[in-house]
């Protein structure tokens, strides 16, 4: 049986190797607790850690330009129960980055980008969140620091690069 990649050579299996925990991918053994274990995977049975984890060990960048693989929760049950305590969650995210860095940027993301952007929290705090977070004796809130998180994200940069990306990817910038 011929294996194939999608790359000509090792070099995304090599850079996900270099980077801290990445060399954990190769105690896989391709077991598939991860995949049972998966939240996800329990209602979308085409999000397969297992096989997301067989596309880096076999060097298939194409695994960075799937949509899909932003669909882990990073719940950390897959690493809970893989016997050979392979870092899946942070695999995951290495693969998301190296997404980003060839443009693969799902709408979900730049989304959330635009929400800490502009009201300093992914996700609106609402009544019934308040009311929760007081029963379990949760401290407030607060407001976020919304200009402060803005000059901060301007100063690095990352404002600008929203911009640019919702320009060319679409967004609320174009809406």
């Amino acid at each position: 049986m011929a294996i194939r990649r999608s790359t000509s050579d090792l070099t995304f299996r090599n850079w996900v190797l270099e980077q801290p925990e990445g060399e954990t991918l190769l105690r896989c053994y391709q077991c598939g607790r991860c995949t049972s274990a998966c939240p996800v995977a329990a209602i979308d049975n085409s999000f397969n850690p297992r096989l997301f984890l067989q596309k880096i060990l076999l060097a298939d960048e194409s695994l960075a330009e799937e949509q899909l693989v932003w669909t882990c929760l990073t719940c950390e049950q897959c690493e809970v129960r893989c016997p050979e305590h392979v870092k899946i969650p942070h695999l995951l995210i290495l693969a998301k980055v190296r997404g980003l860095v060839g443009g693969n940027i799902p709408q979900a993301a730049l989304d959330r980008a635009r929400g800490i952007l502009t009201g300093g929290r992914i996700i609106m705090v609402n009544e019934s969140m308040l009311k929760t977070r007081n029963k379990m004796g949760l401290p407030d809130l607060g407001q976020p620091p919304v200009d402060q998180i803005a000059s901060v994200l301007k100063e690095i940069g990352l404002a600008k690069k929203l911009e640019k990306l919702e320009s060319v990817y679409g967004g609320e910038g174009n809406e």
